[in-house]
C-alpha cells in the first residue's frame, strides 16, 4: 500500500544533532602504502537471522544502456533505485534488523560503495568485497566508486593501484553483483576537464578514444562507468564529459537551510538538460537526504525534504527522463538525531519519508515494470504549463498495464486536462488516493496543487 504525505514543507531541525575473515584474491596486490589490516567481519555473518535472499531485479547478467537510453540486463530493462550512501553492512535498524536486509525488502537493489576521497586502503578493499557478497546474496548489486583514480595518467602510481582494486574486484566473490562503476565526482564544477578522465575510461573499460590508452589492455569491459555531474554549466561545458564515460548522472540537492522552500523543479530541469547531451538521452538523477548545504555546523541546525517534496523531486526526475535514481546523504552525521547517531544512519529520515517512496518504485512494486520499460515512455499533452505528464506500459505475467505519472510545478491551484491516453480507456484509479478519475476520447481532468504528483493506473478495454 502507497503511503502519501500531504504537508510542503520541510524538515527543519534547530537544535544540535544529539546525539569475515579476509577473502583471498585470485592474485597477490598490493593496493597502498600504509594499509590497515582488514577487519574480519564476514566471518561475523553480516546477514546472520535473514530468512533467505530477496528477489533480484537483474538476474546475473552484466548492466547495459540499451537503444532508449535505459538499463537492461541481458534482454530485461530495469530501473535501478540506489542509496549512496548505504547504511552500515553490519548495521541494525532501531527495530533490530539487518540493515541490507531492510534497505532491500524495501526494494532499494543498488549501493554505492567505496571510498569517496580517502583512496582504496586494504581495508576498503575488504569492505567493498563484504558488501559485493552481501548486496549479491540479496539480489541488489553495487555501484563502486574510482572517483579517486579518475585522473590517472599512464605513468602515474595511481594506474597500478586502479589495476590492482579492479583485479581484486573483480574475480572474488560477490563479483557479480558489480553493477556499474563510478567515475569522477561533479568534475566540471571541480574543475577536471573531460580531456584528462580519458586515460582512466579507456583503461577501465576499452571504450572511448584508444589512443588514450597508451597501449595498455582494458581492465573490465564488461561493466558500465556512469559520471556524475554537478547542476551547473552550459551544455558546452558538460557535453565533452559524454566522450569518457558510458552514462552521465546530475546530483540536484535544492532544499538547504539557507532556502527550505526552493524552486523544487530544478531536479526535473536538470534531469532533461543532461539527458540531452548524453548518448541515448540516457541520464540518472541523484536525489537528497543530506547535502553540504543542509547544515550548519556550528549551529547544528539543518534541514531535510519533507515527504512532499521528496516525492515532487522523484517523480519530476522520471517524468524528465530519469532512467534510474539515487537518494544521497543518509551517511551524514550532521542531519542526525540521537536515534539515527545510535544506528549510525539516517533511520529517521528512511521511515518518515524514503521507504514509503522506495515503495512505490522499487522491487515489487506495481509501477517497477513500467519505470524500467523506458521504451515504452510518451509525453501526454496537459492544459496546464506547469505541468508535465508521461505515461508507461508496464508489461507483467498478469499482461499489460497502463501508468501514467504528473507532477506540477506553478504556484497555486489548478484544474488540468491530461491528453493523450488510449481512447479505450475509462477510469484511471489515483495510486494512493483511494480514488478514480473518469477518462473520456483519451482524456483526464484533475486537480493539483504545486508540487502534487498523481500517479494514475489506468485501465484499458484495449492496449491502445
Amino acid at each position: 500500500m502507497w503511503e502519501i504525505h500531504d504537508q510542503p514543507g520541510p524538515s527543519v531541525s534547530d537544535r544540535p544533532g544529539d546525539g569475515g575473515a579476509r577473502r583471498r584474491a585470485r592474485f597477490a596486490v598490493v593496493v597502498a602504502c600504509g594499509c590497515v589490516a582488514a577487519a574480519c567481519w564476514w566471518a561475523a555473518g553480516v546477514g546472520a537471522g535473514v530468512q533467505g535472499p530477496a528477489r533480484g531485479d537483474f538476474g546475473t547478467e552484466p548492466l547495459a544502456i540499451g537503444r532508449d537510453g535505459g538499463f537492461v540486463a541481458g534482454d530485461r530493462p530495469v530501473f535501478p533505485v540506489a542509496l549512496s550512501n548505504p547504511p552500515p553492512l553490519l548495521g541494525r535498524t532501531p527495530a533490530g534488523e539487518s540493515a541490507p536486509a531492510a534497505i532491500a525488502r524495501a526494494g532499494v537493489n543498488l549501493v554505492r560503495i567505496g571510498p569517496a576521497w580517502t583512496g582504496w586502503t586494504r581495508q576498503e578493499v575488504e569492505y567493498v568485497l563484504a558488501w559485493n557478497a552481501e548486496a549479491e546474496r540479496l539480489g541488489m548489486r553495487t555501484w563502486v566508486r574510482l572517483n579517486t583514480f579518475a585522473a590517472t595518467h599512464p605513468h602515474w602510481g595511481g594506474e597500478a593501484r586502479l589495476a590492482a582494486v579492479v583485479g581484486e574486484l573483480i574475480t572474488n566473490q560477490g563479483a557479480e553483483a558489480i553493477g556499474f562503476w563510478q567515475g569522477a565526482d561533479e568534475p566540471w564544477s571541480r574543475d577536471i576537464p573531460a580531456r584528462s578522465l580519458s586515460f582512466f575510461y579507456c583503461r577501465l573499460t576499452g571504450r572511448g578514444a584508444r589512443s588514450a590508452c597508451a597501449g595498455k589492455p582494458p581492465l573490465d569491459a564488461d561493466h558500465l562507468l556512469v559520471t556524475i555531474l554537478a547542476p551547473s554549466g552550459s551544455r558546452a561545458d558538460l557535453a565533452p564529459y559524454r566522450r569518457v564515460s558510458d552514462g552521465l548522472g546530475v546530483d540536484v540537492y535544492p532544499v538547504t537551510l539557507a532556502n527550505p522552500n526552493p524552486d523544487l523543479h530544478q531536479v526535473g530541469i536538470w534531469t532533461r538538460r543532461i539527458a540531452g547531451i548524453n548518448r541515448h538521452h540516457f541520464v540518472w538523477t541523484t536525489l537528497q537526504i543530506c547535502s553540504v548545504r543542509s547544515y550548519n555546523r556550528h549551529t547544528g541546525a539543518y534541514v531535510l525534504p519533507s515527504p512532499f517534496q521528496e516525492r515532487y523531486m522523484l517523480y519530476d526526475a522520471i517524468i524528465n527522463g530519469a532512467r534510474g535514481v539515487s537518494f544521497y546523504g543518509g551517511k551524514n552525521p550532521h542531519c542526525w538525531n540521537s536515534l539515527d547517531r545510535r544506528y549510525r544512519w539516517n533511520w529517521t529520515f528512511w521511515r518518515s519519508t524514503l521507504r514509503p517512496l522506495i515503495r512505490q518504485i522499487g522491487s515489487g512494486s506495481a509501477l517497477a515494470p513500467a519505470l524500467a520499460n523506458a521504451a515504452s515512455n510518451r509525453v501526454l499533452h496537459t492544459s496546464d504549463p506547469g505541468t508535465e505528464a508521461i505515461r508507461r506500459i508496464a508489461v507483467t505475467p498478469a499482461g499489460r498495464r497502463l501508468w501514467a505519472i504528473a507532477a506540477r510545478s506553478r504556484p497555486g491551484v489548478a484544474r488540468v486536462t491530461i491528453r493523450g491516453l488510449p481512447a479505450g480507456a475509462r477510469w484511471a484509479t489515483v495510486a494512493g488516493e483511494g480514488r478514480r478519475v473518469r477518462v473520456l476520447h483519451g482524456t483526464l481532468t484533475d486537480t493539483f496543487r504545486r508540487w502534487q504528483v498523481h500517479v494514475y493506473r489506468i485501465a484499458l478495454r484495449s492496449t491502445g
